[in-house]
């Protein structure tokens, strides 16, 4: 019989460490939150959705978030195809500074240069749509070490300081045309291609709502 106490006295300090270690470790928190908000119809195929979008960036180092700017049937992965000739620079108003910066063309996408363990919350946050919508929408974002347009530095681009705070909250819609505050676009229009140093990708499941 004494070996089985030894062996119950020697677990116990074990069961108490895992108790400590679990009772005190932090959820990851999902990098991309996305929830829908409301759709506005315009002139077929084309909805405008917009969607209350929470971002996190846990890592050590500053990250680009890439967000599609269209949906729809065929529409290819964020900054994976096509280029790009200009880019609308927003500061939308809120809790702390938010820079989007909106980047036109075939491969167009919203970029969003978040610090180290930021968050930013954006309400009304716009996306097009081309063609007959789902129930359920699959929304691929990408994040980025690096982001080079041509063959500059993405950051060069806006003419402002990209960076987010670390802590901020737009309630408006962040794109609107009155929060524009700088644009540029390339000679003759001509496009660009896009390249990033990828982190990482998800894909985040968002239900439409429609009855």
């Amino acid at each position: 019989m004494v070996p089985m106490v030894t062996d119950k006295i020697t677990l116990i300090p074990l069961l108490i460490f895992i108790c400590f270690v679990t009772g005190f470790s932090q959820p990851t928190r999902p990098a991309v939150e996305m929830k829908f908000h409301e759709m506005r119809f315009s002139r077929p195929p084309l909805v405008y959705l917009y969607f209350d979008v929470v971002l996190h960036n846990d890592r050590a180092g500053p990250r680009w978030f890439l967000l599609p700017s269209n949906l729809g049937p065929g529409t290819a992965s964020v900054a994976t195809k096509g280029g790009v000739d200009g880019v609308e620079v927003f500061a939308p108003r809120g809790k702390g500074r938010v820079i989007i910066g909106h980047f036109l063309g075939t491969g167009g996408f919203q970029a969003l240069l978040l610090p180290a363990h930021a968050e930013v919350r954006l309400r009304m946050f716009p996306i097009s749509f081309w063609g007959d919508l789902p129930d359920r929408l699959a929304i691929e974002v990408a994040t980025a070490k690096r982001l080079t347009i041509g063959s500059e530095d993405a950051r060069t681009w806006f003419k402002v300081n990209p960076t987010s705070s670390v802590k901020s909250d737009v309630a408006e819609i962040p794109t609107s045309s009155t929060r524009m505050v700088r644009s540029r676009h390339t000679p003759d229009r001509k496009e660009v291609a896009s390249l990033i140093e990828e982190d990482k990708r998800f894909e985040v499941q968002v239900p439409l709502g429609r009855k």
